[in-house]
């Protein structure tokens, strides 16, 4: 299993449009072959800290989800929004 957690800081000004994208993500990245979770977050209290919570199924799965069209689309659309990305591997305990 690949778990993912990935943490964005964007303007408030972009908040809206950035929250918008990640749920279009969420949506398109579920229906992947090899999905076992996606869930995307908006920190509480703040206009520009969002995470994805992510795990495949195996590192074939993850891989084959990294380049995806939507995740391109993603990237094209809103890397100019993005002023800070996170990104830790997480294992089951």
């Amino acid at each position: 299993m690949i778990t993912k957690w990935i943490q964005f800081t964007v303007a408030a000004e972009n908040s809206a449009a950035f929250a918008t994208a990640l749920r279009v993500l969420e949506k398109e990245s579920k229906v992947e072959q090899g999905c076992a979770h996606y869930a995307v977050f908006k920190v509480k209290d703040s206009e520009g800290i969002f995470t994805v919570l992510e795990s495949w199924e195996t590192p074939e799965t993850f891989e084959a989800h990294r380049v995806a069209p939507h995740i391109a689309q993603f990237k094209e659309n809103c890397a100019s929004m993005i002023l800070e990305k996170a990104a830790t591997s997480l294992e089951a305990i």
